[in-house]
């Protein structure tokens, strides 16, 4: 990683200290339910925040979710887990994409879709998974939010405006840029933060699912099946779908429970 990179990487704040008490609630494997929605309570904007995110149409609510103990009810802490870690990352970065020609309402769209379509996937048969998987499919490319200030500030915008004209691999791209690509930022960002060591260490492997051991290649596979099945703009065509759907058939992942999934995130 270069310089500006490394610098950029640790000028990130450490996440919210209510965001920290969630995560050592999640972690503590005597905690309950109860203490995850006592300290999500305390904050206000948090609360809301979860609310709001929970109610969306992509996660197929029947009736509208009002507490915090509804949602932890009927989604579990895995994923209430998650939609705080997504509050902590939207309160501590000022997206700016312009060096991809994105804006930040289709990295939004992005995130949120990539997340959607994790949780309806996995939820009824892999749920065990979702610690790991939800905020991983959420937060990985916010790497590329780092990176794009970086290309600004080096004068290295115009690598990656090359490498998107020309349909060339941006993950490339990047490395050359400033010595690391999206999944390598993110990861090294959530060690910084102290995060599940198996969350970073998914992201670090999404790109390459066959790199890691057999224990972890499955969340690897699933994840980088969810990022080729939405583009970096939120966008999702038969051509990514197409994509994802070879990787699930490499890796014998759940086709049937892909398909239900995506048709929910396509029709939210």
């Amino acid at each position: 990683m270069t310089k500006t990179l490394l610098e950029n990487i640790e000028s990130i704040p450490a996440l919210p200290e209510s965001v920290q008490e969630v995560e050592r609630i999640y972690q503590d494997p005597e905690s309950t339910f109860e203490d995850m929605q006592k300290a999500i309570e305390k904050d206000p904007l948090l609360t809301a925040n979860i609310l709001r995110i929970v109610n969306s149409p992509a996660y197929g609510m029947k009736s509208n979710i009002t507490s915090i103990k509804q949602a932890i009810s009927l989604l579990g802490k895995d994923a209430v887990r998650t939609f705080v870690l997504t509050s902590a990352v939207d309160s501590n970065f000022e997206i700016d994409l312009s060096p991809y020609n994105m804006t930040k309402e289709e990295f939004a769209l992005a995130c949120d879709r990539q997340l959607a379509l994790t949780i309806n996937w996995l939820i009824r048969k892999e749920s065990k998974n979702l610690g790991v998987l939800a905020p991983a499919a959420f937060l990985v490319d916010i790497g590329r939010v780092i990176i794009a200030k970086t290309l600004v500030e080096d004068g290295k915008v115009d690598i990656i405006q090359k490498a998107l004209l020309a349909g060339k691999d941006i993950a490339s791209a990047e490395k050359t840029a400033c010595g690391a690509q999206t999944t390598d930022v993110t990861a090294t960002l959530f060690h910084r933060w102290g995060l599940d060591p198996e969350i970073v260490h998914i992201i670090r492997y999404s790109d390459d699912p066959e790199g890691t051991g057999p224990d972890e290649q499955r969340m690897a596979a699933e994840l980088k099946a969810v990022r080729e099945t939405v583009l970096p703009n939120g966008e999702i065509t038969d051509e990514s779908i197409a994509t994802a759907k070879e990787t699930i058939e490499e890796f014998g992942l759940d086709m049937d429970a892909y398909e239900n999934a995506l048709e929910k995130v396509l029709n939210s």
